[in-house]
């Protein structure tokens, strides 16, 4: 069959983040908000929303790929200083909690995969940053350190669709560093579940908006939070 142009088309980083909380808000029953944090006001109303009325604070770097290996991996680039100060930080001095920031990879690389798979939360995989270990400066084969700064990351199953309630791996590269990830659905009954924990909200509810704005300035763009009522 013949593929057309506009099926190989990239997915942007927005379209998936838009689809991906759309799809996110509607499993969880409606019952999310949502901020931006790439503007201080912005961000204020999100801490204000979590610390007053919130049970649970949680955030997502979203991150995109058309990048399909020969391994049927999904590659993926991760800026290593963003990661590296993530992997230090200790929010009021407290200890950075698991499952409060993850890493967002969709196996949906361009409008082609879209087209057969439309459900973007069930074919995404999320890593924990506090699953992962500290890692060196990303290098290329000859062993100098890669001028974009970045660790590429091989992300498996690589292809849509995702079967529901499997478990994945993320591994980072130069090391490597392997780490295991979940379906976006299954990070979904997980929030829900208040038994698992509040996410950000258990180091941040005492704390301050200095604070919590030092943690979202480690973010790019595409990287939004999470606010369950």
């Amino acid at each position: 069959m013949k593929v057309m142009p506009w099926e190989l088309d990239k997915l942007s980083e927005k379209t998936l983040e838009i689809n991906f909380a759309s799809q996110l808000n509607h499993h969880c029953g409606g019952n999310l908000l949502w901020f931006g944090l790439t503007q201080q006001q912005e961000a204020q109303a999100g801490y204000d929303i979590a610390t007053r009325i919130g049970r649970g604070l949680f955030v997502v770097q979203m991150k995109a790929s058309n990048h399909l290996l020969k391994t049927k991996e999904r590659q993926f680039k991760v800026p290593h200083e963003q990661l590296e100060n993530m992997l230090k930080l200790k929010p009021g001095g407290a200890p950075f909690p698991s499952r409060s920031v993850f890493y967002a990879f969709p196996v949906l690389g361009n409008t082609g995969d879209l087209a057969k798979n439309p459900h973007i939360l069930r074919n995404t995989w999320l890593c924990d940053v506090a699953d992962l270990k500290a890692l060196k400066a990303p290098t290329t084969k000859s062993g100098l350190t890669r001028k974009d700064g970045c660790h590429y990351v091989n992300v498996s199953p690589g292809e849509a669709p995702l079967i529901p309630g499997a478990i994945g791996k993320a591994v980072f590269h130069s090391e490597p560093v392997t780490a295991k990830t979940q379906l976006g659905d299954s990070f979904a009954a997980s929030i829900i579940d208040s038994s698992l924990g509040s996410g950000l909200l258990e180091v941040m509810t005492n704390n301050n908006f200095r604070d919590f704005w030092k943690l979202c300035e480690l973010f790019h763009r595409k990287a939004f939070g999470v606010v369950l009522r």
